[in-house]
């Protein structure tokens, strides 16, 4: 006998079985992926959005608007776990799993320790969590760190962020090892904006294997032009 678990939706809180119901699913409005080949960058708006970045791709499941932006904020500030496991749903049926090709492991974005040490909580190794689980892909949280403690992005313009971040990142001499044994990797925040924070991890990687191919994932683009 199947017993079927009633829960309330995240976004419409009606009764549903799974953590967001298909009404509020069919609601969503999401990137066309198949359209630019799973990279957003061959879309006009984003790649003038990330004109200064390095990397050459970067796959994201919708804008940064709601309702995936209220289940962003409940996990990052509330420490609503639930959202998690429905936004990593989401992106590995809509992003992950048309793609032929995917990576060794995913590497979440880091915080400095002083920052973790206050949050006790990093969302995007939450969302990362999640994904990695329901793809049957690895995660490595210990590749790079954030050796730099750097004040909130939010208010900053995208060249006080890129001074900002200016060697914020490193990777220690055993995970030097780790990356020369790699060949494909996914870069992975929750939230991409100037693309600042993505590209200085991004370019630190690539400095220790410049043959590694890394993609960049997001759950959200919010744009600043």
């Amino acid at each position: 006998m199947k017993i079927t678990i009633v829960q309330r939706c995240l976004i419409c809180k009606q009764s549903t079985s799974t953590s967001i119901c298909q009404y509020c699913i069919d609601d969503l409005i999401l990137f066309d992926l198949q359209r630019y080949q799973h990279n957003l960058m061959y879309s006009p708006k984003v790649s003038l959005g990330l004109a200064k970045v390095d990397f050459p791709s970067v796959m994201a499941l919708a804008d940064y608007q709601w309702p995936i932006s209220k289940l962003l904020t409940g996990l990052k500030f509330s420490k609503n776990v639930p959202n998690a496991h429905a936004l990593a749903t989401i992106f590995v049926k809509h992003c992950l799993n048309s793609i032929p090709n995917l990576p060794q492991l995913i590497i979440p974005m880091p915080l400095h320790k002083n920052r973790y040490l206050n949050r006790k909580f990093n969302q995007s190794i939450e969302l990362a969590k999640h994904i990695c689980k329901l793809s049957q892909l690895d995660m490595d949280t210990s590749i790079i760190s954030r050796c730099k403690s750097t004040q909130a992005q939010t208010d900053l313009s995208a060249a006080q962020r890129r001074k900002n971040l200016h060697n914020a990142f490193e990777v220690d001499e055993v995970s030097k090892l780790r990356l020369k044994s790699l060949n494909h990797v996914a870069l992975f925040d929750d939230v991409i904006t100037t693309g600042t924070t993505m590209n200085c991890a991004y370019l630190c990687l690539r400095k220790h294997n410049p043959n590694l191919k890394i993609d960049v994932w997001s759950i959200c683009l919010t744009l600043v032009h």
